[in-house]
């Protein structure tokens, strides 16, 4: 989840980016929609499609490499419980923000529903309007245009309900809910509420250039929108007729259109999609050729750990690392095996059992472990070896611990479970 967030906020981060420099001065106002709506959506959607990379030649073989796992005979527990803290304390943060804007998103649907229940909806000239008594400023909302009818001219009437036909005709209560949805997933993440506040911008560039179009002069029309420019904005999740954009939207009104051949700038949003791409693949590659790698995390073993076997939970499946594989072992999955309770739980797992080989030790030995195992069908693991060890005792430690692991949850291709090959990198490190 920390992965998909801080990737979802980098694609936001990009896009929008080039969007200030090169589109935003633009006078191509549905293409700039368009363009902050896929920012939405793709920031969202992006993350979650995997990449998998691998060479062209015989040799490259790709693995599922797990998390390295760092161990050593000090400071007990200490990395493992500084790792899972710092992740609580994370993820409380988080969710406090998420209930946070969603309370602030639950309010200001009901802040809307108490308008229109107190004060009615009527029908003109084919629109649903809602007469509010209080100094807001014109908006809609979906297909309801709130309107404070005293004291306004019908001329003025009349263009400003020109203008909310717009809204509503556009269908731009949809872009703010999407633009809001993502304000509540990323709210830490600054570029997905400025991508907020350029949407709402386009929506009255839009909205004005259709009154522009309908025959209101536009000295008349930058006249009306400075009178009512004192109005009171309801929420975000509303297209306000003033929305705080004064300076912008009497610029845009004066300003000539862009020239059409200025839309090809359009076209440096690919680079920017393929720097994405190779940021977001670059989680499918490690420092070994043709493995696939995840996010680095320690755990100190306890020297304390009893080295019996029968210390350490064992399957319920008798035949537990001790039978060979049947069956097609995949490689790459579409959904890869999980340790039951997840990283967390097989971190507390391998710190509880993982013991410093006093053999190692005594003669100083240190490195790297790779440990090979196929999870089965049933979640089984099956097949355990040492694909690269240092001896000492620590390749033994390495196999005992990994074959008394307990079933884990299967790994799946195309909704079926399947074996698949994993490698777990345990790291002796003497300080």
């Amino acid at each position: 989840m920390l992965l998909y967030l801080l990737e979802s906020a980098l694609c936001v981060a990009l896009l929008y980016s080039v969007y200030w420099l090169f589109l935003r001065r633009d006078t191509f106002f549905r293409m700039n929609r368009m363009y902050l709506l896929g920012i939405t959506a793709f920031s969202l959607i992006f993350p979650l499609i995997p990449f998998h990379f691998t060479a062209s030649g015989t040799a490259a073989t790709v693995v599922y490499l797990l998390d390295p796992v760092l161990i050593t005979p000090e400071k007990v527990g200490q990395a493992v419980t500084s790792h899972l803290q710092w992740m609580q304390i994370a993820g409380i943060v988080y969710v406090t923000g998420l209930a946070i804007f969603l309370a602030r998103f639950a309010a200001q649907l009901i802040q809307l529903y108490l308008i229109v229940k107190r004060s009615g909806i009527e029908r003109r000239e084919g629109i649903r309007l809602v007469f509010v008594d209080r100094g807001y400023s014109p908006f809609s909302f979906f297909n309801l245009v709130f309107i404070n009818e005293m004291n306004i001219s019908d001329d003025r009437l009349q263009a400003i309900l020109t203008h909310e036909k717009v809204h509503v005709r556009q269908r731009h209560t949809f872009d703010l809910i999407l633009g809001e949805f993502l304000c509540i997933v990323q709210w830490f993440n600054p570029f997905a509420w400025l991508t907020g506040r350029e949407m709402k911008a386009v929506h009255e560039f839009l909205a004005d250039e259709g009154v522009l179009t309908a025959g209101i002069s536009p000295s008349q029309y930058q006249q009306m929108i400075l009178d009512e420019s004192m109005g009171i904005q309801v929420n975000g999740l509303t297209n306000n007729f003033n929305v705080s954009l004064l300076k912008k939207r009497i610029l845009m009104i004066s300003k000539t259109k862009s020239k059409k051949r200025a839309r090809v700038k359009m076209i440096l949003v690919v680079p920017a999609i393929m720097v994405l791409v190779f940021l977001l693949s670059a989680r499918s590659f490690s420092g070994l050729p043709g493995t696939q790698d995840k996010t680095t995390s320690k755990v100190t073993a306890s020297p304390q750990a009893t080295t019996s076997p029968t210390a350490v939970p064992q399957s319920d499946n008798k035949s537990n690392s001790t039978k060979k594989s049947s069956g097609k072992v995949y490689d790459r999955v579409e959904v890869y095996p999980e340790y039951p309770g997840g990283s967390e739980a097989m971190f507390n797992y391998l710190m509880t059992n993982l013991k410093y080989p006093e053999a190692a030790k005594t003669t100083k030995v240190q490195g790297k472990v790779m440990v090979s195992f196929n999870v089965m069908k049933d979640g089984s693991v099956s097949d355990v070896k040492v694909l690269q060890g240092i001896g000492s005792g620590c390749d033994e430690e390495a196999i005992r611990v990994v074959k008394g692991m307990p079933k884990w949850k299967p790994g799946q291709n195309k909704g079926k479970n399947v074996n698949v090959h994993m490698v777990l990198p345990l790291q002796f490190k003497l300080h």
